[in-house]
């Protein structure tokens, strides 16, 4: 049992030395939403930590106690009643979200009790107490967090030690039958905490538990001994105090108890209009005891008709030039832009819309050395065909030739007309493109192939009419963009 009780009191020492640490917030203390004691991870921080003192009396429950009531004395003929038992203590709690917590105890008090029937024996003892116990927030669960607002209902259990010693006495002539001395067991907590929140910082309540033992001899007495001769019986003997032929001991109290519910800016929430209007963006921290983190989440507003007109026209952009929005040519320049609105559809063009000659570019670019711009060109093919033409051999070898000079970069976009179906297009478009990847690397002596980005469309982006055979031959195409 020593070993036991060196064991609880170590676990007992180091929750409340890891207490204090769970209090740090994720943040980082420069951080704007740094609070050391508002530490729920939500959508907005809450206060989390309060401390409790409690006072009231306590109740023994044993073999001296077990059926009757009667006012306690040491003798039959003493008209002397003893003073009522009485206990006090405090309790360290974090709420770890609205439903669950948990809890440190410390108490101490005394207890007395007797039994006339078989025993006639008188006992009086001194204990304290140490636990911790997690918490169930029973008004949360079956009323929701703004029913009875202002009131917290909880059940706990946990575990924790007693030290106690005691004295029995024969009622008979008050002579003292057994002493414990100090001695220690487990004990298993159990009760029902209810408390009011009356300010910001303050919570009024009661506080009912029954601590259930590991032991028979909480009053001096094993169940089943009743021998009255003095000393006839020596606990320290024994290898533990569960000892005796009746039920284990237990013992109980209920208090009055008063909370002080740490954190910075506290917030208690108030009724506006009938309803509980939370404003968690005042400053201030509401208390997770009372508060559910879903009901701080405003829902999104949902916008009538009328509204949703008002904050379109609101919102309308400003009218912008018509002409930024046509391209009468088809050459990619806006109107607004284009120096040559009217260039022939096709045309490789600068950016002020006027038509450049592509294979003039790279010659030209060739001869100086001069570096690559972007540039466009096309590569046109006949229906249903991959093959490339004559007409386009001289312009890809001199487009090698540049890149391997310069290290311009070319990107390929392949595409076709629109007489066949979209899958079979799109494989056509690809076909294209690789053609001509492979004629640079294989023909014209294209030393990085890595330089080449391929891309494919099929019939989806035309640049002329296709109900027209003009239209289609323009279509059937690769797209040369000769890039720095």
């Amino acid at each position: 049992m020593k070993k036991v009780s060196q064991l609880i009191c170590s676990f007992a020492l180091a929750a409340m030395m890891a207490l204090p640490s769970l209090a740090q917030p994720l943040e980082q203390p420069n951080s704007p939403d740094y609070n050391p004691k508002a530490t729920y991870d939500g959508p907005y921080k809450l206060n989390t930590w309060s401390v409790s003192a409690h006072i009231g009396p306590s109740m023994f429950f044993g073999d001296l106690r077990e059926y009757d009531f009667w006012p306690v004395t040491k003798t039959n003929s003493d008209s002397h009643k003893e003073s009522g038992t009485i206990q006090g203590g405090l309790t360290l709690n974090k709420q770890l979200s609205y439903w669950f917590g948990s809890r440190l105890d410390l108490s101490i008090g005394n207890l007395r009790g007797m039994k006339r029937r078989m025993y006639n024996r008188y006992f009086e003892g001194n204990y304290f107490d140490v636990s911790v116990a997690g918490t169930v927030n029973l008004k949360g669960l079956l009323m929701g967090p703004n029913k009875m607002k202002r009131w917290k209902v909880d059940a706990y259990v946990g575990i924790g030690q007693v030290f106690y010693s005691a004295e029995a006495y024969d009622l008979t002539g008050g002579v003292r039958l057994r002493d414990t001395g100090s001695m220690n067991d487990w004990i298993v907590p159990t009760g029902l905490n209810v408390n009011y929140e009356v300010t910001k910082r303050i919570d009024i309540g009661l506080d009912f538990r029954l601590n259930h033992t590991n032991s028979d001899y909480l009053d001096a007495t094993y169940g089943g001994d009743y021998d009255r001769t003095p000393n006839s019986f020596n606990i320290g003997d024994q290898k533990t105090s569960h000892k005796g032929n009746s039920e284990l001991d237990s013992y109980g109290y209920g208090s009055v108890q008063v909370t002080y519910k740490l954190g910075k800016n506290p917030l208690k929430v108030a009724k506006v209009d009938g309803k509980w209007d939370y404003k968690p963006d005042e400053g201030g921290y509401y208390h997770l005891r009372y508060t559910d983190p879903k009901v701080l989440i405003k829902p999104p507003k949902i916008l009538t008709l009328e509204e949703m007109d008002s904050v379109a026209k609101a919102n309308r952009p400003k009218d912008i030039d018509p002409r930024l929005l046509l391209d009468t040519d088809g050459d990619g320049v806006s109107d607004f832009f284009d120096k040559e609105p009217n260039s022939p559809a096709g045309s490789v063009v600068d950016g002020g819309g006027r038509v450049l000659d592509f294979d003039a570019y790279v010659k030209n670019a060739l001869k100086n050395g001069a570096a690559c711009s972007e540039i466009f060109a096309n590569v046109n093919f006949d229906t249903d065909k991959n093959t490339i033409k004559p007409e386009a051999q001289e312009m890809l070898k001199n487009v090698a030739k540049l890149m391997n000079l310069n290290g311009c970069r070319l990107q390929l976009a392949g595409h076709t007309d629109r007489r066949a179906s979209d899958r079979y297009n799109i494989a056509l478009s690809r076909r294209r493109v690789d053609a001509v990847k492979n004629y640079l690397i294989n023909e014209a002596g294209l030393t990085d192939p890595s330089k080449v980005i391929v891309d494919y469309f099929g019939s989806f982006k035309p640049i002329a009419d296709s109900a027209r055979r003009e239209g289609l031959q323009k279509n059937r195409r690769v797209e040369l963009k000769l890039l720095p």
